[in-house]
């Protein structure tokens, strides 16, 4: 709405979270960062409060703010420096797309009459993870003549700790005048055992809306297809785990009326927290030979290829004493079919690329990409998804793709400071930052599914489903997860300044809707698994969940033989996602359709071009021009030079260029 009812937008790009973090870090100052203190007085720090003040600064636009408690609290001040620190590098992130929507259905007459003119219905997916100012929207637009459509289930309300407020869907019939509701009460995705196990425990919440859920038959429950088992220690949980995998390969699955082979790619393991719960899982599953991908950036440098990356910048940014033989080294062992002179070649190619980064007569910073040395170096080198040894290919490149995302994002940021400084910096992220600076729920930028292992939170498995689902780490104070302690948005931010404060911090019941989602990833297959954690006096006990799973008829206690299920050779799921691609995407297909699968699939990213943004600029005017010749005001040729101004952003140019 901002990019296609307001012109001033048009040329802004929206920062995701990981690159707020990098601006707030980069401009510290500006951003208010460390010129904000806690509620102690005490100044706040770069790097160590970033990811609490942006935080903050989300709760304070999309909460339901009580302003007049917020005396004394500096980090009010800071947002407005946050704010103006935005519109000043024509950047939006997630919170202020929001706040400028609200304050356009609000203040802005014009675009009031048109959507009053055009929008008459508007549909709402997931209407349970509505927070207040998304529901500001909502009845903005409601109270402008549109039918609203909500579609959502209260059960699966599972993002409260960023603001979601079950209430909205809870009271919708009590808010909105003439309201109908439809309720979907068939399961088709889910057989009798996992429908009937998932709405039992569910209904133990008290504040929820009354639903049936009835499973239609459609994927058939045998015994043995469900299973609750404790294990001495997580080790031997996780070697469960890959047995059970093993031996569910191959076995016959119903779907859409047809018989295929159980694969690795129908097997998922979710889990309350990977950073947490994950390293034996990996371990065992790598010692199985079964492949997997870990979802989101949590425990990319736990793969030997994105490690071997890590230690080529280790190389160029001159840490660690890391030298041409060590990233040799690393390269080599990560086993990937490499010719030792192409990668030696290769190798002498960074060295000159590293001399270069002190040149003295530096004049384009895109010479000194970080992304162009990575995937120069990945050519040179001959690494090459045919050339990966045990079919690995595809895992091995959506992991490096992933790593093509991290440098963007760094990048993105970064891009205009000085060659070894930059370099420098890129290495202490990676080695500092990398992997915390990516939220747990951080969803892959691919499309890429490899024939591998899932590995995931809950949290990034919503709306996704699984023939097997493994739900392992069942222990008291990881699921339901005990409340985090130490520094926390709490010490910026007065509690009662937030209406609803406790939604943040997360309740049983909340931690009930988080593991019923989890249940009802599963298709046919569930197997809910705990052992101690060594070493931990927190993770020795079974979940208070437990008990309510083993009350269930179609839980089984004892280890399953699928030996005597039928096998048939293992198959894939065979299907299409619906998905948009950008005419770019397309040109990289018709003009390569490897160059297509590389960036679309497994997300490699191009090098940042200087010249970036100069074909947008010259659209977004036209846009303007036609998007007000429609309304009947035509452009005078006198008004180019404010086009120019208000649209012309070419962010990464160099200076001689801009």
């Amino acid at each position: 709405m901002l990019k296609t009812e307001t012109t001033k937008y048009l040329k802004y790009d929206v920062l995701n979270e990981v690159q707020q973090g990098l601006f707030v870090d980069r401009y510290s100052a500006q951003s208010g960062l460390t010129t904000s203190t806690d509620l102690n007085g005490k100044p706040l720090r770069r790097y160590r409060d970033t990811a609490h003040y942006t935080a903050t600064l989300s709760i304070l636009r999309e909460a339901d703010v009580e302003l007049a408690k917020l005396q004394g609290c500096s980090v009010v001040d800071g947002l407005e420096s946050y704010r103006k620190l935005l519109d000043q590098h024509s950047y939006l992130d997630y919170s202020s797309i929001l706040e400028t929507a609200v304050e356009i259905l609000t203040n802005d007459a014009g675009v009031r009459e048109r959507l009053t003119e055009r929008v008459k219905c508007v549909i709402v997916d997931e209407y349970q993870d509505v927070n207040p100012i998304q529901e500001a929207i909502v009845w903005s637009l409601h109270e402008l003549g549109a039918r609203i459509c909500v579609v959502g289930d209260d059960d699966q309300t599972i993002y409260q700790w960023r603001g979601s407020d079950v209430e909205n869907i809870l009271t919708f019939a009590q808010r909105y005048p003439e309201v109908e509701q439809i309720q979907l009460e068939e399961n088709f995705r889910s057989s009798e055992g996992i429908v009937e196990t998932a709405r039992a425990f569910i209904e133990q919440n008290g504040a929820r809306l009354p639903k049936a859920m009835k499973p239609t038959g459609v994927q058939p429950y045998e015994q043995g297809d469900i299973v609750a088992l404790s294990f001495s220690s997580a080790a031997e949980e996780a070697r469960y785990i890959a047995a059970t995998a093993q031996a569910l390969r191959g076995v016959a699955f119903l779907e859409d009326g047809k018989e295929r082979g159980l694969t690795w790619s129908d097997m998922a393991v979710l889990l309350r927290s990977v950073r947490a719960s994950a390293q034996p899982i990996t371990e065992a599953l790598r010692a199985a030979g079964i492949p997997f991908v870990v979802t989101g950036m949590t425990n990319l440098f736990g793969t030997s290829e994105a490690e071997a990356a890590r230690q080529l910048f280790y190389f160029m940014g001159d840490r660690h004493g890391v030298t041409e033989a060590v990233v040799e080294q690393a390269w080599l062992d990560a086993d990937l079919g490499l010719d030792p002179s192409e990668l030696r070649a290769a190798i002498t190619s960074l060295v000159a690329a590293k001399a270069a980064l002190a040149d003295p007569e530096q004049k384009r910073w895109g010479q000194y990409s970080i992304q162009r040395v990575f995937l120069s170096f990945l050519d040179e080198a001959g690494v090459r998804e045919e050339r990966v040894p045990n079919g690995r290919g595809e895992v091995v490149f959506y992991n490096l793709g992933k790593f093509s995302q991290l440098v963007s994002d760094f990048e993105t940021i970064h891009y205009h400071s000085k060659p070894v400084e930059k370099y420098a910096s890129f290495a202490d992220f990676l080695e500092y930052r990398a992997e915390d600076a990516y939220p747990e729920g951080w969803q892959d930028n691919q499309y890429a599914t490899p024939d591998a292992v899932r590995i995931m939170t809950v949290h990034q498995a919503k709306g996704m489903q699984w023939p097997v689902v493994f739900i392992p780490a069942l222990l008291k104070n990881r699921f339901p997860a005990k409340k985090p302690g130490g520094r926390n948005v709490w010490h910026l931010l007065p509690r009662e300044a937030i209406r609803g404060q406790a939604r943040f911090e997360g309740t049983l019941e909340d931690e009930r809707r988080l593991f019923y989602v989890a249940m009802t990833r599963s298709q046919k297959f569930l197997h809910l698994t705990w052992g101690p954690v060594a070493g931990s006096q927190l993770f020795q006990m079974k979940s208070p969940f437990w008990e309510d799973i083993l009350a269930s008829k179609y839980v089984k206690r004892r280890s399953p033989d699928y030996s005597s299920r039928r096998h048939i050779a293992p198959t894939p799921r065979a299907g299409v996602t619906n998905v948009v691609f950008t005419f770019s995407d397309l040109k990289y297909f018709f003009e390569c359709p490897y160059q297509f699968k590389l960036r679309v699939l497994y997300g490699f990213n191009a090098p940042i071009h200087e010249a970036l943004g100069y074909g947008k600029s010259l659209h977004d005017a036209l846009a303007e021009v036609h998007a007000r010749a429609v309304r009947g005001d035509v452009a005078d040729v006198g008004e180019v030079p404010r086009l120019l101004q208000t649209h012309l952003r070419v962010p990464y140019a160099y200076p001689a260029l801009r």
